[in-house]
């Protein structure tokens, strides 16, 4: 084989595995937004910025695999990449990874539930004091700004 045939076809799998780690990154998107709900506005951010850092992520490949030369058969290669990560690992990884951390963030939030239910009762309890007390003080210093205003009044 020619050193050019070998040159390109180094091109075409620095392609290829180029479109599978961007969607790879992507799904690492969707498990966070799986996890944590966004609003659609932090949605559309993230794509922009991903797609941003896409762009340069591909013209860095190209600048360095091909001198910059935009050919057919790497943007290809880019779109098979990322059409066999979709369809062969993207859903195993997503669920996958959701159901781990899921399961992850559960366990590790358990002892902070076990406490909120154990203060539950006495925090709730004197929250009730403390806001009798409150309402106790609050007609007291009604009842001395009344006397002041009538003292002021009869001078």
């Amino acid at each position: 084989m020619s050193t050019e045939i070998i040159k390109e076809a180094d091109v075409l799998l620095a392609a290829v595995l180029t479109g599978m780690l961007l969607l790879a990154v992507y799904d690492m998107l969707r498990i966070l937004r799986r996890i944590i709900p966004h609003k659609m506005w932090l949605v559309g951010m993230e794509d922009l910025i991903f797609w941003v850092g896409s762009a340069a992520v591909l013209f860095a490949m190209l600048y360095r695999e091909n001198s910059g030369y935009i050919r057919g058969f790497v943007i290809g290669g880019v779109l098979a990449g990322m059409f066999f990560y979709n369809m062969v690992l993207s859903a195993w990884i997503v669920k996958g990874s959701v159901f781990l951390l899921q399961k992850i963030l559960f366990i590790l939030s358990r002892p902070l539930a076990w406490t909120a239910r154990l203060l539950k009762k006495p925090v709730g309890f004197a929250g009730k004091k403390t806001k009798k007390f409150l309402r106790f003080l609050k007609k007291q210093l009604k009842k001395i700004w009344r006397t002041v205003r009538i003292g002021m009044c009869k001078l």
